[in-house]
């Protein structure tokens, strides 16, 4: 009698002690891993306050995750160096106090936590790589919210060829990074399946500041148009090289067109450059036009309008929120995999989104974009 006695306080007492931390309100931390040093650092800070923070709040305000707050703790990706970022990568990941992370960043910081992410299993929202994969599988944890280069890419250079009819293109890649490299491939193979000419083709690494010599080779090709295949502030100042000696051809460049730093080091000079992009500022749609009063108030500029990787990572943390609310075991990191999965159609600023598995998120199709001569990005057709 006594043993059952026992057994049933004991019963009791840990019901209790699992009612109360159910019922607790602290916090949910999970790491954000963004380039906060480095000569990214100010694109992992914008990313911070203007994407991440707005939206925990919204989240918050909500009520959380099943009452308790959701909150991001720093974690340094130090884009472009990667090695550190790897170390710190493994301890985190081996850590099973850690449900998942938001960010990696880049897709070569992506690309670079693959292998160890196979190992130990943790579920990774990524908002900003936008690189074509070059792995064969996503390692069954990676889930992608921008749009796939792979897919798109192809689509956008045959509109592109349909729309101006351009016969020779000058090509422009950053040579040191996986995800320029591997969409200037997609580039060229989908010109030389149209049966247009590469005039030109050169690189340069990530910050280079001084393009003479590649901008001399453009200029002497006499292309018809140019594609760029960088990260965004790079193709702003090499556009901007460009038009300042005079080669004022068509640009065309891939999912980093709306970033605010290819138009501010652009110079005004990216106007009438097309691309792809998660949304357009003419899009009627309430989720869309909502999104840019909340920005534009909560950063004071009325005549302009939210970087598309600020936009990416507000609405792959609201989309976070929901999924994290759906998980009956926090801590369970298959269970937050699995929830992930099961998303389908969820209506986004980018529209409609899912993710039948692990990777790419699926939309049911590409946003064409071109900035007009505000910098403002508006809808290509």
């Amino acid at each position: 009698m006594k043993l059952t006695l026992s057994a049933a306080v004991a019963a009791a007492a840990f019901l209790v002690a699992a009612d109360a931390a159910a019922q607790s309100k602290e916090p949910i931390r999970l790491p954000y891993a963004s380039a906060f040093s480095g000569p990214f650092v100010d694109f992992g800070e914008r990313m911070w306050k203007e994407g991440a923070l707005p939206a925990l709040k919204i989240i918050n305000d909500q009520g959380g995750i099943n009452g308790r707050p959701l909150e991001f703790y720093k974690m340094d990706t130090r884009f472009p160096d990667t090695s550190q970022f790897l170390a710190d990568f493994r301890r985190v990941c081996d850590d099973k106090g850690t449900p998942m992370i938001f960010g990696i960043g880049a897709t070569k910081a992506t690309i670079a936590v693959y292998e160890d992410l196979k190992r130990c299993g943790l579920p990774i929202l990524n908002p900003s790589s936008a690189g074509a994969w070059g792995p064969p599988d996503f390692g069954g944890w990676i889930f992608r919210y921008q749009p796939d280069a792979a897919q798109v890419v192809p689509l956008l250079v045959k509109k592109a060829h349909g729309k101006f009819g351009f016969k020779n293109v000058a090509l422009s890649h950053t040579n040191d990074d996986d995800a320029t490299v591997t969409n200037i491939r997609i580039v060229r193979k989908t010109l030389d399946e149209i049966g247009v000419k590469v005039s030109s083709d050169q690189s340069f690494k990530n910050k280079e500041t001084n393009f003479a010599s590649q901008v001399a080779a453009h200029r002497q090709s006499n292309p018809d148009a140019v594609w760029m295949s960088h990260q965004p502030g790079d193709a702003g100042t090499f556009l901007l090289q460009l038009r300042e000696r005079g080669l004022n051809v068509q640009a065309m460049t891939d999912g980093i067109i709306g970033s605010v730093d290819f138009w501010k080091l652009s110079q005004g000079k990216a106007a009438g450059a097309v691309g792809y992009a998660l949304y357009a500022a003419d899009d009627p749609r309430p989720v869309v036009q909502n999104w840019i009063k909340q920005w534009r108030q909560m950063t004071n500029q009325s005549d302009k309008v939210p970087d598309v990787f600020v936009t990416a990572t507000y609405d792959a943390v609201i989309i976070l929120g929901q999924v994290l609310r759906s998980v009956k075991d926090i801590n369970n990191r298959q269970e937050i995999r699995d929830a992930f999965t099961k998303l389908r159609d969820l209506d986004t600023i980018s529209g409609k989104v899912s993710w039948p598995k692990d990777g790419d998120a699926v939309r049911s199709e590409p946003i064409f974009v071109q900035l007009d001569p505000n910098g403002i990005l508006k809808k290509w057709n």
